[in-house]
């Protein structure tokens, strides 16, 4: 039995491998999910355990998208420390602004209207930034979805095409930030996967860095220094 089970494995695997009919599917399958988010329903929650199960069936695995351990750790973590900073900086003093200048208003904060001044919910929301945005987040848009899309279009225009459409997908999953978050967060989509790409498919990059940026967002929610928080 283990034996069958092995070879209809092996079988599957070399059926989607690089086979464009079934990664149209896959894709179509993302967009439906995504498309769901209008209505409320976290894709997140979808997407990770399939594209777990996109890689298993593929033989493959999040290692083989840049979750395995770097050359170095210092060094890995130096860089995603800067990253998240720098993202931070960049998003909050001079993408929002820009938005809301040209009319894109700013960021819907409502639901962390309690968070200033919390202390037990300030570290709720960091392990959600951490868990979620950290390394969810970028084990399904920038492990899973940009990888599938770069495999889709060749390896000339796949990847760009892939960082621009998985980063899309991302600004989707944020619709409670209104439209100017929205924006902003499929910049930062950009940078994440810039730097993932820039690295190396180092996965752990992104994973620290939007880790850091989500953590500097909520404790400058707390101590009421957020931009555009009333």
């Amino acid at each position: 039995m283990s034996d069958l089970t092995i070879s209809k494995r092996d079988s599957i695997s070399m059926v989607l491998r690089n086979n464009r009919l079934v990664i149209s599917a896959e894709l179509l399958f993302v967009t439906v999910v995504q498309v769901f988010e209008l209505w409320g329903l976290s894709a997140i929650f979808v997407l990770f355990p399939f594209g777990w199960l996109s890689l298993w069936l593929r033989k493959s695995g999040w290692r083989d998208v840049g979750l395995r351990q770097p050359a170095s750790w210092p060094r890995t973590i130096g860089i995603g420390l800067m990253a998240g900073v720098a993202n931070a900086l960049i998003a909050l003093w001079l993408i929002a602004p820009a938005i809301d200048f040209l009319g894109g208003g700013k960021e819907d904060l409502s639901q962390y209207a309690s968070l200033p001044g919390n202390v037990p919910l300030l570290i709720v929301w960091i392990l959600i930034g951490w868990i979620i945005g950290g390394f969810v987040e970028e084990m399904v848009y920038r492990g899973y979805l940009l990888n599938r899309i770069a495999g889709f279009f060749g390896p000339r225009a796949g990847w760009a095409i892939g960082l621009l459409v998985s980063s899309a997908f991302f600004a989707l999953g944020h619709l409670h930030l209104g439209i100017s978050g929205i924006v902003q967060t499929f910049f930062e989509a950009c940078f994440w996967a810039v730097l993932y790409l820039v690295g190396r498919r180092n996965l752990w990059l992104p994973i620290i860095g939007h880790g850091i940026t989500n953590t500097i967002a909520f404790i400058l929610m707390y101590l009421g220094l957020y931009p555009g928080m009333v």
